[in-house]
C-alpha cells in the first residue's frame, strides 16, 4: 500500500455476505485487505462495469482506504484535493449525490473532466456514518451512462452502510488493541520499577518512598527512562535480566 490508498487486484475475489467476514477482521485485524474484498464485493453485486472507491472522512482529515483500479482513485484524489466532485457534495450535504452522465453535468467541470478522460461515464456517491463524527464514503464509477436504477441505487446504499458497520467494527478492535498494548507496557514497566525498589530498600534499608526517590533521581541525572535505569540496576545487582511481569490476560477476547 502506498500514499495511504490500497489497489485492489484483479484475483482478490469474495465469499458469501459482508457480515460474514467481521469477525475474520477484528481477529487479524487486516483492515485495508477487508477492505479491498468489500470493494471486490460491490463491483460483483452493483452494476457490471463498475470501479469503486472507499474513503474515510474524520474530522478535517480525508483518508482514501480502498479502491477497484487507478482510473478511480486518481478521479478520487483529485476530487478530495480540490474539494469538489460527488464525493465532497455527498460529505456536505449528507445525501447521495449522483451523476448520471458525466458528460452532461456541469457542476464540477474539473473533475467531470477528469472523469471522463478516464473513461467513465457515470458516478455515485454515497455518505455513511462511522462512529464519533468520522465518515465512510463510497463512490461507485461506471463505464456507462445512466447505470444508477433505483435498483442499483439501493443496493450501494445499503452496502454502504454494512460496509460503515464492519469499518466501524474494525476502528473499535484497533482502538481496544492499542489500549491493551499500552497497559500491558504499563504493567511490564511497574513490575521492573518494583524490583529494582526491593534492590534499593535492601542495599540502603529505606522505604519504597525513599527507593523511588533515589530511583527518580538517578532517571533524572542520567536522561534516561525511570524503567531503563530500574533494568540496570536490577542487571548490575543481579546479574540477571528483570524477571517478567505476570502475564496480561485481555478479557475482550
Amino acid at each position: 500500500m502506498s500514499n495511504g490508498m490500497t489497489t485492489i487486484r484483479d484475483e482478490i475475489t469474495v465469499d458469501g455476505d459482508v457480515g460474514a467476514h467481521e469477525h475474520g477482521v477484528t481477529e487479524t485485524a487486516c483492515v485495508e485487505r477487508f477492505l479491498e474484498q468489500l470493494s471486490v464485493a460491490a463491483i460483483q453485486r452493483v452494476v457490471p462495469s463498475t470501479q469503486v472507491v472507499v474513503s474515510v472522512r474524520d474530522g478535517e482529515t480525508t483518508r482514501l482506504v480502498a479502491s477497484s483500479s487507478a482510473r478511480a482513485e486518481a478521479c478520487e484524489r483529485a476530487a478530495h484535493d480540490a474539494a469538489t466532485g460527488p464525493s465532497t457534495a455527498a460529505h456536505h450535504q449528507g445525501r447521495v449525490v449522483v451523476v448520471p452522465d458525466v458528460d452532461d453535468d456541469s457542476r464540477w467541470p474539473g473533475w467531470a473532466e477528469l472523469a471522463h478522460d478516464a473513461g467513465f461515464r457515470s458516478a455515485v456517491a454515497i455518505p455513511a456514518r462511522l462512529d464519533g463524527d468520522a465518515e465512510l464514503l463510497l463512490v461507485l464509477y461506471s463505464l456507462v451512462p445512466d447505470a444508477w436504477d433505483t435498483a442499483a441505487l439501493t443496493t450501494a446504499a445499503h452496502y454502504a452502510q454494512e460496509l460503515a458497520h464492519a469499518l466501524t467494527v474494525c476502528r473499535t478492535a484497533h482502538r481496544q488493541a492499542e489500549v491493551n498494548a499500552h497497559l500491558k507496557a504499563a504493567l511490564a514497566s511497574r513490575a521492573t520499577i518494583d524490583q529494582a525498589m526491593g534492590v534499593i530498600m535492601a542495599q540502603n534499608r529505606c522505604s519504597a518512598e525513599e527507593a523511588f526517590g533515589i530511583l527518580r533521581t538517578a532517571s533524572q541525572h542520567r536522561n534516561t527512562k525511570l524503567r531503563d535505569v530500574a533494568v540496570a540496576i536490577i542487571e548490575g545487582v543481579t546479574g540477571q535480566p528483570a524477571s517478567p511481569p505476570p502475564a496480561f490476560r485481555d478479557s475482550s477476547r
